[in-house]
């Protein structure tokens, strides 16, 4: 049951809906509107997550709790008091982001050895 070789192999459209399928059933909505939100907007997550509980009436404590678990899954970085920058994707976030946009050919992703 070895993995040799396949890195390259590309993903089949079969194969592809199935991750599709497991992302969905691992994230929830708040957490891709999240992922959606940061790969739109240059801002502090404090800010978008602000914007995005303005907008579609989610606690800001929901969506606050749904980013430090897409940040504990290396999907998304963000500063804090001491390091001010804006939130950003992971290459993790934006492979999920781009298979769940149904951007396939876009979703590639290298690991490090």
């Amino acid at each position: 049951m070895g993995c040799e070789g396949s890195a390259s192999t590309p993903i089949s459209t079969g194969g592809v809906d199935d991750l599709r399928n497991l992302i969905l059933r691992t994230l929830n909505d708040n957490q891709l509107l999240v992922l959606n939100t940061i790969s739109e907007k240059d801002q502090s997550l404090t800010s978008l997550l602000k914007q995005i509980s303005t907008e579609y009436g989610i606690p800001l404590s929901t969506l606050k709790l749904n980013a430090r678990i897409l940040r504990e899954l290396n999907l998304i970085s963000y500063g804090n008091i001491r390091n001010k920058r804006s939130a950003q994707l992971e290459s993790l976030g934006r492979f999920i982001l781009r298979l769940m946009l149904d951007e396939p050919e876009e979703a590639t992703i290298q690991f490090a050895d």
